[in-house]
């Protein structure tokens, strides 16, 4: 009889507070489930074949494709949206489309909070991109007193 396989959660998006899915679609709460640092850990303490034997196949390539909010937020969201619209499905929902139209409302309700908080992002980056070309900047070589 075959063992049930380890399955990998999915990423939550930061404002989700529920069990969520696995990398493959199965409701986390009603199948094993690991983390993907333990995933990860464990593949590369195990190698890719073994963990071929222990975890579904479908998480551990999607695990690999999609990135975290963490990693880069865009990539999470089009992520579910690709969850979310794929194939002309109606069974996975609304619910992102719910969250992006109560995301607009709140900012529209607080806009000069919004603003200011993104204007603070890109001023902070600006400024780390000063700082990373400064240092990459070649220095000039010493020179000598009056000659």
């Amino acid at each position: 009889m075959k063992e049930p396989v380890d399955h990998i959660a999915r990423p939550r998006l930061p404002w989700r507070n529920d069990a969520g899915l696995t990398e493959c679609g199965h409701d986390a709460a009603k199948v094993k489930t690991l983390t993907r640092e333990e995933y990860f850990a464990r593949l590369k303490d195990m190698g890719r074949q073994r963990m071929a034997i222990l975890t579904c196949m479908t998480c551990s390539e999607t695990a690999r494709r999609w990135k975290t909010w963490e990693d880069d937020p865009r990539e999470a969201m089009g992520r579910e949206i690709q969850w979310e619209t794929a194939w002309r499905r109606d069974d996975r929902g609304c619910l992102l489309r719910d969250e992006l139209q109560v995301i607009a409302g709140l900012i529209e309700a607080h806009r000069d909070e919004f603003d200011a908080a993104v204007a603070l992002i890109q001023d902070r980056r600006a400024w780390n991109d000063k700082k990373k070309e400064a240092k990459q900047r070649p220095t000039p070589p010493p020179t000598r007193g009056g000659l």
